[in-house]
C-alpha cells in the first residue's frame, strides 16, 4: 500500500482525473461499550434541545439502522481550520504563511484578533463589511471589493486576501445581485449507530453536588448579606440584588445539589458504533479558475487539497469533540482514491508530516506556476466598536 502523493494530487487537479478521495474511520466511546456520549444538541420548533436521528444504510444489514449525530459537516469543517488557526497562532510550518484577514477589536482585557478563518462567513463576514481598513494606504481598501467581486470564472482576488474562503466554501449571501457562492470541497462528518434501535435511546442527566463546608447555605441577617456582598471578589450587580433580596447560598453558587434525575435534560446515548467519513471532491475543486492557464489553475487546485489533507491531519492529531463526548478509534483509518469507471485504490493513512510534506510540495509548485506567493500577509480590520458594545455571550452547546 503506496501514500498520497503530489502527483495523485496534480492528476486530480486536471479535468479527467479521479473524483474523489474518501477517509473512514470507525470509533468507539472512549469508556467503552457499555459507555455514553454525548452527541450535537439542536433547538427543535418549541425551543427544547434535541438530538438529530436518521435512518442510514450499514453495509450487511437488512434495514436501515437508526443513527445519531455526532459532529455535522459545518461543525467539522470548523474543527479542521483550527489547525490553520493554531499553525497561525504558533508560527508553524506553510500554513502559518497563508494569507489572512483579520479583525481586531479593543476590549478590557486588551486587542483580541479574529480570523477570517475563525468567522461564520469567512471573508465575507459582516465583521469585515462593517469596520475600517487601518493599513498604510486606504486605496488598499479596494483590494477588498474587489475580492468580494470575484466569480468562479476568476476566484484569483479572493484567494490571494483570503485563501481560507475558496479551501473551505464561502457564500457572500447579503448581496442581492452577484452573490457568490464557494462550494465547499470537502465534506465530514461523524454519526453513531445507536445500541437500541427500537426505543427511546435517550439517556437523561442525574447528579448531585457536594459542598465541603455546608449542604445549606440561608443568610438570614441583611448585616450578614451585606457583608458578602461588599467582600465578594468578583458578583455582577444583578447577582449581588438578587441575594440581598432573599439571602439564598444557591443565588451565588453556594450549597449543596441534591442528587437528582432531570427527564428533560439530554444527557447522552449508547452506541454501539461510531463512524466519521471525510470526502475530498476533487470533481468540486476542477471548477474553479484562477486566470492563471490550464497548468497554473491546476497548481493552485492542488494547492487547495493539500491545505483541506493537512487540516484533516491536524484535527485527526486531537480529534476533540465535545464534553462527555470522549472517542477512541478501533482501528487505522481507510483512505480510498475514487478514480474513472468505478476503479478504487486503497492508499497509506495520512499523518500531519506526510501532510505536511505535501503542502510544502503543493505550495512550491503553486509559487513556480501561478506566482502564488505566502509570506504571512495580514489585510488588518479595525473592528467596529459598536459591534463589540451590543454583542452578548450566550453559554450553549447547541449545533456542536
Amino acid at each position: 500500500m503506496r501514500a498520497l502523493t503530489i502527483e495523485d494530487l496534480n492528476a486530480a487537479a486536471h479535468v479527467g482525473g479521479a473524483g474523489s478521495l474518501t477517509m473512514r474511520q470507525e470509533l468507539e466511546p472512549a469508556s467503552g461499550p457499555d459507555g455514553v456520549i454525548a452527541p450535537a444538541k439542536y433547538v427543535d420548533d418549541r425551543g427544547n434541545a434535541t438530538y438529530i436521528f436518521a435512518k442510514r444504510y450499514e453495509e450487511d444489514q437488512e434495514k436501515p439502522v437508526k443513527t445519531v449525530m455526532i459532529d455535522s459537516k459545518g461543525s467539522f469543517a470548523n474543527r479542521a481550520e483550527e489547525t490553520t488557526t493554531e499553525a497561525m497562532r504558533n508560527g508553524e510550518g506553510v500554513l502559518s504563511k497563508m494569507p489572512r484577514i483579520a479583525v481586531q477589536y479593543d476590549t478590557d482585557a486588551g486587542k483580541e484578533v479574529v480570523y477570517d478563518n475563525q468567522l461564520p462567513h469567512r471573508g465575507f463576514d459582516g465583521h469585515i463589511r462593517v469596520g475600517s481598513y487601518k493599513g498604510e494606504s486606504t486605496s488598499k481598501a479596494e483590494e477588498y471589493v474587489k475580492a468580494r467581486n470575484s466569480t468562479l470564472d476568476n476566484l484569483l482576488p479572493i484567494f490571494e486576501l483570503s485563501p481560507e474562503t475558496v479551501i473551505f466554501g464561502g457564500w457572500d449571501s447579503t448581496r442581492s445581485k452577484n452573490q457568490l457562492r464557494i462550494p465547499s470541497v470537502m465534506v465530514g462528518e461523524t454519526y453513531a449507530i445507536l445500541a437500541e434501535q427500537e426505543e427511546d435511546p435517550v439517556i437523561h442527566r442525574a447528579g448531585g453536588r457536594i459542598d465541603p463546608v455546608g449542604a445549606s447555605v440561608i443568610v438570614s441577617t441583611e448585616a450578614d448579606r451585606q457583608k458578602i456582598v461588599g467582600d465578594s471578589i468578583d458578583l455582577s450587580d444583578k447577582t449581588k440584588t438578587s441575594f440581598k433580596k432573599s439571602g439564598k447560598g444557591s443565588t451565588i453558587g453556594l450549597g449543596a445539589i441534591p442528587p437528582s434525575a432531570k427527564k428533560d435534560v439530554l444527557d447522552g446515548v449508547s452506541v454501539r458504533k461510531v463512524i466519521s467519513t471525510r470526502v475530498l471532491s476533487f470533481a468540486t475543486v476542477r471548477t474553479f479558475h484562477f486566470g492563471k492557464g490550464v497548468e497554473g489553475d491546476a497548481a493552485i487546485r492542488a494547492l487547495i487539497l493539500a491545505v483541506l489533507l493537512r487540516d484533516i491531519a491536524g484535527y485527526d492529531e486531537n480529534p476533540f469533540i465535545r464534553a462527555n463526548c470522549f472517542l477512541a478509534e478501533t482501528g487505522k483509518p481507510t483512505v480510498m482514491l475514487n478514480k474513472r469507471y468505478g476503479e478504487k485504490e486503497e492508499l497509506e493513512p495520512l499523518t500531519a508530516g506526510m501532510a505536511e510534506k505535501l503542502l510544502e510540495e503543493a505550495y512550491a509548485q503553486a509559487h513556480e506556476k501561478a506566482g502564488i506567493t505566502w509570506e504571512g500577509q495580514e489585510f488588518l480590520v479595525e473592528g467596529n466598536p459598536a459591534v463589540l458594545a451590543n454583542a452578548s455571550a450566550e453559554d450553549d452547546e447547541k449545533g456542536n
